[in-house]
């Protein structure tokens, strides 16, 4: 299992951070991902990728808009996300957990991570 802790801080409220961590088609942030079904109950999703896969998600966790939890799958690569949203008003700061099982041997969680958190910045324009 590889594991990392990925902190980001960006110039909005943190309501807005919990959207768009929660819905990644949303003004298309997330580059990687081209479609998304939830569940009525909001608890499970499945992210539909651009390289043609899909990833499970079950969400373990959702404390609007401060918690926000869940285990994935995508193929062989499975793991769990967490992350805690700090701040208010026009300031949020993020920290996010990634612990994963069955990436290559020179993958990098945090690489992975800053990537998303970064298409993320660019969507905020924070």
């Amino acid at each position: 299992m590889k594991s990392c802790v990925v902190t980001a801080n960006y110039a909005c409220d943190p309501n807005k951070v919990w959207l768009y961590l929660t819905k990644p088609t949303l003004n298309n942030w997330r580059k990687d991902v081209s479609g998304y079904e939830e569940s009525d109950d909001g608890m499970k999703a499945t992210e539909k990728n651009t390289d043609g896969g899909e990833t499970q998600i079950v969400f373990t966790r959702k404390d609007k808009p401060r918690c926000l939890s869940c285990n994935f799958q995508k193929g062989k690569i499975s793991g769990t996300f967490t992350a805690l949203l700090l701040g208010g008003g026009d300031s949020t700061s993020v920290e996010c957990t990634l612990d994963v099982n069955g990436l290559g041997l020179f993958t990098k969680p945090a690489k992975l991570m800053n990537e998303r958190l970064e298409m993320l910045r660019q969507t905020l324009g924070a």
